[in-house]
């Protein structure tokens, strides 16, 4: 008996106990990238991140990767106690190579998992994620973690996860705004407006069966871009009346919106 109480007793310190080990796995160099698993709570919710650090010219990827690249693709199945909601990524920059473009991230960046669970559990992460340079790379990540939720809100991972949601695309304001989107038959008309605009760069997330061109700036004013993004859908499906996803950064700026697409010819002239 006096084993087995020892034994018990060692169980339940390491279940309760806030042991800042581990709220963090070790850095796993894999050619030509590293990644760590964090943990900690931010404002009262308990999150897990994904932290990726990328050599000099390497790239990966957003959760639409764009005209190539490889989706990243998360398994928690094997984690007890907790459950783990949809990924949130900082707002994706866009990367012409030449050949359609990509949308995703260099030098430092991280996928953020916010997390439903028991006062204490154990988080098993198993993925796959692009890292690409003239050759794509399909990296293997895994790690486990295991934690209380005394140890996430002592965790000195706070910071890093914070930046990491403050990174998101934000919701649209007077600062940074889609006016306008209106389809010509040919290409969408986009009138991004905003305050103290140098330069806009713009990521449309298509339907299934749409084709997006890359959008050019056609006109300019002190506080608004006009765009063009040709258009298409393969099986004939209008684009007129339909709700798009847009991604629009200026600077390190970012906002994502929807907005529906109105018949251009029906516009004020």
């Amino acid at each position: 008996m006096r084993h087995i109480g020892f034994f018990t007793v060692l169980v339940f310190g390491w279940l309760i106990a806030p042991a800042h080990a581990l709220v963090d796995g070790p850095w796993v160099e894999e050619e030509p990238a590293r990644y760590r698993l964090i943990a900690a709570e931010v404002d009262g919710t308990p999150y897990a991140a994904l932290q990726i650090d990328l050599k000099p010219g390497w790239h990966t990827y957003w959760r639409y990767p764009g005209a190539s690249g490889l989706s990243p693709e998360f398994d928690f199945q094997g984690s007890r106690n907790i459950d783990v909601r949809a990924p949130l990524f900082p707002a994706p920059y866009f990367f012409d190579d030449g050949v359609g473009g990509f949308n995703g991230y260099k030098d430092k960046t991280g996928i953020v998992f916010p997390l439903l669970m028991q006062p204490s559990g154990e988080l098993d992460m198993q993925g796959i994620i692009g890292v690409c340079r003239e050759v794509c790379i399909p990296m293997n990540v895994a790690q486990r973690l295991v934690f209380n939720r005394d140890g996430l809100k002592s965790s000195p991972h706070k910071d890093a996860i914070a930046a990491l949601l403050k990174a998101q695309p934000q919701e649209p304001s007077k600062d940074l705004v889609i006016r306008s989107a209106s389809f010509d038959g040919v290409s969408i008309q986009l009138v991004v407006s905003g305050t103290a605009l140098e330069d806009v760069s713009v990521i449309t997330i298509p339907g299934p069966h749409d084709i997006i061109g890359l959008p050019r700036i056609v006109g300019r004013d002190e506080d608004a871009f006009l765009l063009e993004i040709p258009a298409w859908s393969k099986l004939d499906h209008p684009l007129i009346g339909r709700k798009l996803t847009l991604i629009v950064r200026a600077g390190v700026r970012a906002i994502e919106q929807e907005i529906q697409v109105r018949d251009h010819r029906l516009l004020p002239q």
